[in-house]
């Protein structure tokens, strides 16, 4: 079994408002302790996302901004964002309006590799265009971080699924790695028992030492 963004989000998400203070959103962040807020207009749909990095310009004062700002003709169009967003009072002069998004069905492996590539800390989970969840870094961190008796679990889930009979393989997890004990049908059930208990999360390695096809007929 895969696991997916739902299982491990924080539902319901703490969301605030684009007019909301830019303060408070700040304030919010301090007492959740967490790094991002989804940002949701009068309807609940996402249009935006206000990060610890969006307000780090505000905390930097003037200095955070290139010399070219304060050019007497005014600053150049490029500038001009980053003026908005330090000049910003409310959430929606410094929110990032580009957010990247999962749904509740994505596979976790997916959240994390949209993670890695998009350089972000946390996901906004969506129905449509409602905020139904958030998966952080830490979220998906600790679902590959399962215990072995849980891990022992979820292989056996999936032998059931497979319509392996429970007779005919042991599972024995020690460390995030999966030891089955046992005989199959072929070695093409071997190799495809292997395979999906590999794709699980949270599996670091499957020894299939001791499970095997059944012995060649003699002659």
């Amino acid at each position: 079994m895969r696991l997916r963004a739902r299982d491990v989000m924080t539902s319901p998400a703490v969301t605030v408002r684009p007019d909301t203070p830019v303060v408070e959103a700040a304030r919010i962040m301090a007492r959740r302790r967490i790094s991002g807020l989804p940002v949701v207009d009068e309807d609940g749909h996402l249009v935006g996302i206000v990060t610890e990095a969006d307000l780090l310009l505000k905390e930097a004062g003037p200095g955070g901004l290139p010399l070219v700002a304060f050019h007497a003709e005014g600053p150049p169009p490029e500038v001009r964002p980053l003026l908005r967003r330090y000049e910003g009072r409310v959430v929606a002069d410094v929110m990032t309006r580009e957010v990247v998004t999962a749904h509740e069905d994505t596979p976790l492996h997916q959240v994390a590799a949209l993670m890695a590539r998009k350089n972000v800390n946390r996901v906004p989970v969506v129905r449509g265009r409602q905020v139904v969840g958030i998966v952080g870094r830490n979220d998906v961190l600790k679902a590959f971080l399962l215990d072995d008796a849980e891990l022992a679990r979820r292989v056996e889930e999936t032998l059931r699924e497979l319509d392996v009979p429970p007779d005919r393989v042991r599972v024995e997890v020690r460390d995030g790695v999966v030891h089955l004990t046992g005989r199959l049908a072929s070695r093409a059930e071997v190799r495809l028992v292997a395979l999906c208990v590999r794709g699980l999360d949270g599996v670091i390695a499957v020894d299939t030492t001791d499970l095997r096809p059944p012995p060649e007929p003699g002659p």
